[in-house]
């Protein structure tokens, strides 16, 4: 894509986004029936994007959802220049051609692009990179590619819930956070300023280590059962630290999605074992 493209490409994503039919705030509501393919952190992984889109089928049936989230910011290599905002691009496009069906969620790393709260993956300062990245392909253009991207963002969902009762979203506040969590955040349009400074909003994006009181806690307060999210490392793809929590990983050769039915009831043990390995998508 050219840089015009790739605005172009921004700029549709963005009016999906707002104009999401399942959308009610920052919050998407899934109803059944249906079927959802919940990745974990893309990190620019090209292969495993390819897979997941595979997995989803979304021409099959408009009731098949392709979750995304954290495909920003190149987790391999380390190059001074990230090329991320492409695929982040191609998420967009998606967006856009399937209404309702394909959901980008905002992540910690898509944040720190857009609030130049510096980030490192492998040693290398992302959020730089990714600009650096855009001047050198684009020049004098660039900064109109990374203007759509900064809108995109701010266009991003924080959550998503279905009929069948489980919530999926970045991460998870902590214990230490929880006290204060203001859930307005999931009902009033973003803004710079929240992406720079709101406290609740960093805690659903940036916490880690969650521990079970803190998923009980939750379980309760959001009316759900289960939590699948990404943020935390997994080498094998996913881990399952509690019960009613699962984290997923997709940036690496052992990544996984986890695809389930909205019209299913699920317990921990058997969400989790739905979990597919995108190395078994040929």
């Amino acid at each position: 894509m050219t840089s015009k493209q790739l605005v172009a490409a921004l700029n549709a994503g963005t009016r999906a986004n707002f104009d999401h039919p399942l959308r009610k705030g920052n919050m998407i509501c899934l109803p059944g029936p249906g079927r959802v393919v919940m990745s974990g952190d893309l990190h620019n992984h090209r292969r495993n994007f390819e897979r997941l889109i595979k997995v989803a089928e979304l021409d099959a049936s408009p009731r098949n959802h392709l979750i995304l989230h954290e495909i920003i910011h190149s987790g391999e290599g380390n190059s001074i220049h990230c090329n991320s905002y492409r695929m982040v691009a191609e998420g967009a496009q998606l967006v856009h051609r399937y209404p309702g069906q394909v959901h980008y969620m905002l992540g910690n790393h898509a944040m720190a692009q857009i609030s130049r709260d510096e980030v490192l993956k492998n040693g290398q300062p992302m959020v730089k990179a990714l600009r650096d990245g855009a001047h050198h392909e684009f020049g004098v253009t660039a900064d109109e590619v990374l203007k759509a991207l900064d809108e995109f963002i701010l266009s991003m969902p924080i959550a998503i819930r279905t009929e069948n009762r489980i919530w999926m979203s970045h991460s998870l506040p902590t214990k230490r956070n929880l006290k204060t969590f203001d859930d307005g955040i999931f009902n009033k349009q973003l803004t710079q300023m929240d992406m720079n400074l709101d406290p609740s909003l960093r805690a659903l994006c940036w916490d880690r280590r969650q521990d079970a009181e803190v998923v009980e806690t939750l379980r309760g307060r959001w009316d759900v059962d289960h939590f699948i999210v990404g943020h935390q490392k997994q080498e094998t793809g996913y881990g399952r630290p509690h019960e009613h929590m699962i984290i997923l990983a997709s940036d690496h050769n052992h990544g996984c999605c986890l695809p389930f039915d909205l019209g299913t009831a699920y317990t921990g043990d058997t969400l989790a074992d739905c979990i597919k390995p995108l190395a078994a998508i040929a």
